[in-house]
């Protein structure tokens, strides 16, 4: 697909990336495996549907990886993603119904609630204005076996490194210690293993296909994910994005706080 004048490409990113993957020669199937992404994940960014994706965030991450792979310009794919999100968030807002004319009395619990919420936004703002912490991760160093032949034994979960002891474990400083809110969704059957600040056991084992599990501890946490392209992860209402850390399927991080 060519680009015009200004340096855009003259289609969508899907159509361009779609192109791109036809001229290569390349299948779905071949696709997905090299980027470490789902086949439906990849087929929904050939398609323009981000909808598909927990936040806007995965979708450039997945389309930026998909470019290098075939040596395409990233920055103008990347310009219309955010182009098309704004135009289905500005589509959605306009499908939404308005609220009807409400009655006198309806009127006065409608100021109350308004008085309310300034309030509250009021308290935030002087008690907890502070920025919103970025999140951070670290790899952890991957001594797992290679995805082909962990794919080949019964149990993925055993097959991945078992952490040490938590009495062999450092000591995370107190200054980085923080309560953590975390919520894993699978897409497909994943083996998920995460430890807390402590280096405690806080889950071990499957995640079933559209099942979500919800935790809370206390971070930096560890995570060890046999599958991660198959796992979307939220740390404290942030979405953590492993597009571009881990060179494998198989991974083991650390996320905290900065």
């Amino acid at each position: 697909m060519g680009q015009g004048s200004n340096g855009n490409y003259t289609a969508p990113p899907g159509s361009v990336l779609l192109d791109a993957r036809l001229s290569a020669g390349k299948s779905v199937e071949e696709v997905a495996e090299a980027l470490n992404l789902l086949k439906t994940h990849v087929e929904a960014l050939e398609s323009n549907d981000y909808s598909r994706f927990n936040s806007p965030m995965f979708a450039r991450g997945y389309i930026r990886s998909y470019a290098r792979y075939f040596g395409l310009d990233e920055a103008p794919l990347l310009n219309d993603c955010e182009r098309i999100c704004r135009r289905d968030e500005e589509q959605a807002a306009k499908k939404r119904p308005q609220g009807q004319t409400r009655a006198p009395g309806q009127a006065k619990l409608l100021f109350a609630l308004l008085g309310t919420l300034l309030i509250w936004g009021l308290s935030v703002l002087l008690f907890n204005g502070q920025k919103q912490p970025e999140i951070q991760l670290s790899l952890i160093e991957e001594r797992y076996a290679p995805l082909v032949e962990l794919r080949a034994r019964p149990s993925l979960g055993e097959s991945l490194l078992q952490l040490p002891d938590s009495g062999t474990a450092p000591r995370v400083p107190p200054e980085l210690l923080h309560d953590v809110s975390m919520t894993l969704l699978a897409d497909e059957t994943v083996w998920v293993e995460v430890r807390d600040a402590n280096n405690a056991m806080q889950f071990s084992g499957n995640i079933d296909a559209g099942q979500k599990q919800e935790l809370d501890l206390q971070g930096p946490v560890q995570i060890a994910i046999a599958y991660w392209p198959a796992l979307e992860i939220t740390y404290n209402q942030q979405a953590v994005d492993l597009n571009g850390l881990a060179e494998s399927n198989a991974v083991r991080v650390q996320i905290g706080e900065l």
